[in-house]
């Protein structure tokens, strides 16, 4: 799921992979995510894409509703690779970018589609094998150069950027089996209000790691309210295979408490790209 995280973690995978997930957001938005990534000797190939929507939704046209169904669809090229692919230094340094395309509208009631492009740079850097630095700046693309989603009528939407700045650590004397994790979303736009995550990994053995985190969400009613959320989850893996399940409950109201399920694959090692770090 680097592509929809951070473009230069595909980086240091050293075989094809692929995953897949789904959920129901808030009991009426169906969520669909679907990834895979390639090595070959000078970096990592992925492709990533995203279909999310609604329903049935009421939606206004002048002085009357009609039901109509809405979809956002978001489709991911990707690349990464070490620093030392480009330079005789850089081993720990890692690069990734994103080439993306946009398509939303509505169906039914209503008639109305959109599609844009952006672009995501992301960097990783490993300090140690027990410390990690991440940093991704997601839609970039600035409006003059199409970082634009323009709808069929004319109108026009930015697509919002963010910097993701992010920690990993692994407490040496726990033998690498305990992750940390930490990171900030820093809208690039003012106005919005600072969010951030964090989450343990404790890896009990290796099929099954156990997780348990904290999300900080933005009030919908407000739009600069925000709220920490408890995170629980678990891994099953064995031969190549991954099913993972995450829990995500929400303060505000218990009832829109949410599961995510999801099943991936990591095959056998291909490649040792020039200046990975072990």
């Amino acid at each position: 799921d680097a592509p929809f995280i951070n473009p230069a973690g595909l980086a240091g995978i050293r075989g094809p992979e692929l995953i897949s997930m789904f959920t129901n957001l808030l009991g009426e938005v169906y969520y669909m995510e679907f990834a895979g990534a390639l090595p070959v000797p000078y970096g990592t190939f992925g492709a990533g894409y995203i279909s999310t929507g609604a329903s049935q939704v009421l939606t206004p046209v002048g002085s009357t509703f009609l039901l109509s169904d809405y979809h956002d669809n978001l489709l991911v090229l990707t690349f990464g690779t070490p620093l030392a692919t480009f330079f005789d230094y850089g081993r720990n340094v890692y690069l990734g970018l994103n080439a993306k395309y946009y398509s939303r509208g509505w169906s039914g009631g209503v008639s109305q589609n959109a599609t844009g492009v952006s672009a995501d740079f992301g960097v990783k850097y490993v300090a140690t094998p027990y410390l990690s630095f991440g940093y991704n700046r997601q839609n970039f693309l600035p409006v003059e150069l199409g970082g634009v989603i323009r709808y069929q009528s004319g109108a026009e939407e930015m697509v919002s950027s963010l910097n993701k700045l992010g920690v990993a650590i692994k407490p040496k004397p726990l033998n690498g089996n305990l992750l940390l994790a930490f990171d900030l979303d820093l809208p690039a736009q003012s106005g919005r209000p600072i969010t951030g995550h964090c989450g343990a990994e404790w890896k009990a053995n290796e099929n099954l790691l156990l997780r348990a985190g904290l999300d900080q969400s933005v009030d919908a009613a407000t739009a600069s309210k925000t709220s920490w959320n408890p995170t629980l989850g678990l891994s099953l893996g064995a031969f190549g295979l991954r099913f993972d399940y995450a829990y995500h409950a929400f303060s505000s109201d218990p009832a829109l408490a949410t599961s995510f399920i999801s099943i991936s694959y990591k095959g056998e090692p291909r490649y040792a790209l020039t200046g990975e770090t072990h």
